[in-house]
């Protein structure tokens, strides 16, 4: 049986494949984009991996802007994850399930055997985020709640009652992919090169949860990443209503390393919010940088 079929039996089964000297990452939202770049830097800078997703194999996501199948699975980036010394276990997870929030945390803990960094990277995508408040369903108003803030709330909750239980509490990290929208008033409304005020609330408690976990908890590193614009699978599909960020969004290989290099960086201050590109600049210099990104722009596998 091969690697990739092997972590998702093992992610069902409850078995451990994890090393107890590698850390394991739980990163969610890894079937593509943003969570599987950096599932697969993490993989490359000495972690294992839990990866949780609504796509388990390839063909079955549709981007809702435009009917079309998106690329990327759990499988494919379990594949990615062994190609780059890691352990991958894949664990089927749906963000707006707040009833299996818990329990889907649990199948990861027992798939990996240890969990010592979250990634709250998925996010709820649907309609109604370039609408205005009052145009808009109450009940994706619901969804995006639900999936932008109440599902990692509770996923965070569950990890830290998992640390509080351990002896590992110190060197565990939470990385908290979070917006601009979480901050800033946009110069324009929803539509017209802002966004929407639902997206806006909900990243904005989302933002909230590291330095209040580090307030909790001063032994936890928590740490927000604003990844910027970044051109993945879905903004790159979605045509002209995304056509901007296709344009000067880097690939998400940028933010992956990023986020692998701000975990290994203690002069990140904990609680702290950090810029992923400019971020990564600073630290390889203007030559690397560049010359990473070109090889990220031409297709290169590069974390």
């Amino acid at each position: 049986m091969d690697a990739v079929m092997n972590a998702v039996m093992n992610a069902e089964g409850g078995s451990s494949l994890s090393e107890a000297t590698r850390p394991v990452a739980l990163v969610t939202g890894a079937s593509r984009g943003i969570g599987r770049a950096i599932a697969i830097a993490l993989a490359e800078s000495g972690h294992d991996l839990v990866i949780t997703g609504r796509t388990v194999v390839e063909g079955s996501a549709i981007n809702p802007a435009t009917g079309h199948a998106l690329p990327g699975s759990l499988r494919s980036t379990a594949e990615a994850i062994e190609r780059h010394g890691g352990r991958a276990h894949c664990v089927a997870a749906d963000i707006l399930d707040l009833d299996d929030v818990e329990a889907s945390f649990a199948r990861c803990l027992a798939a990996a055997g240890r969990i010592d960094v979250l990634v709250n990277n998925a996010v709820y995508v649907g309609p109604g985020n370039d609408v205005f408040l009052a145009d808009g369903s109450p009940d994706d108003l619901i969804r995006r709640v639900t999936g932008n803030l109440t599902s990692p709330l509770l996923l965070t909750r569950a990890f830290v009652r998992h640390l509080m239980s351990t002896d590992r509490v110190a060197g565990a990290a939470i990385i908290d992919v979070t917006s601009d929208a979480g901050q800033r008033t946009p110069e324009s409304p929803a539509g017209h090169g802002g966004w929407s005020l639902a997206y806006a609330a909900t990243k904005a408690g989302f933002h909230r949860i590291a330095d209040m976990i580090v307030v909790e908890h001063p032994s936890i590193r928590a740490i927000n990443v604003n990844p910027g614009f970044v051109a993945t699978e879905r903004v790159l599909d979605s045509g002209s209503d995304l056509e901007w960020v296709a344009r000067h969004g880097v690939p998400p290989s940028v933010v992956g390393r990023a986020v692998a290099t701000i975990l290994a960086d203690p002069d990140v201050p904990n609680g702290g919010y950090v810029h992923a590109q400019p971020y990564l600049r600073r630290r390889l210099g203007d030559d690397e940088y560049e010359a990473f990104l070109d090889a990220a722009k031409a297709g290169d596998d590069v974390h």
